[in-house]
């Protein structure tokens, strides 16, 4: 069941859709019709507190906040299905990307996606590529012919990282 919220005029964003349109460009979420086709073929639709078509519909109303606090920004795998069923050709995708980057700039980030990054910048991979695990890992490669393993370049990842905006997020987790 759908929670009701109230809200007065002035505590909407009303700029909130543009300032998202100006980005996305000509896929914006301004061509919504809200049929639902997004939500009718999303693949997690069942695990987001807010379904495809609603984060649309609140980012058109100047939800902002409820937007950006939502689960549902993190919970999607990024299939596409939703952008490939559109039949206005909007960018959910594209969208779901931009609000995460909003999110995390205003810096809600769910701690399981900030140890991730932590994690990929300490040593460049999601998993850490050390000990026991490279051990097995390089036998295996030795064993089948296939040459030693060469790692990510770590100032590139963490040039990334730094640039995404997350680099702090990653030196605070460091420090602590």
């Amino acid at each position: 069941m759908v929670e009701m919220i109230k809200k007065n005029a002035n505590d909407l964003d009303h700029q909130f859709r543009y300032e998202i349109s100006k980005k996305v460009g000509a896929k914006s979420l301004l061509n919504c019709i809200q049929c639902g086709v997004c939500s009718s073929g999303c693949t997690v639709t069942e695990y987001v507190d807010m379904q495809p078509h609603r984060v649309v519909a609140s980012c058109l109303l100047g939800l902002k906040e409820e937007v950006l606090s939502s689960q549902a920004i993190w919970t999607c795998s990024l299939c596409h299905r939703c952008t490939e069923r559109c039949p206005k050709n909007v960018d959910y995708s594209f969208i779901l990307a931009l609000l995460r980057n909003m999110s995390v700039k205003e810096g809600r980030i769910p701690k399981e996606y900030s140890g991730t990054v932590v994690t990929i910048y300490n040593n460049g991979f999601v998993i850490p590529f050390t000990g026991g695990l490279k051990d097995n890992i390089d036998r295996r490669r030795n064993r089948m012919g296939l040459p030693e393993f060469i790692g990510p370049n770590l100032d590139e990842i963490r040039f990334i990282i730094e640039e995404t905006g997350l680099g702090d997020l990653a030196k605070e987790k460091e420090d602590k």
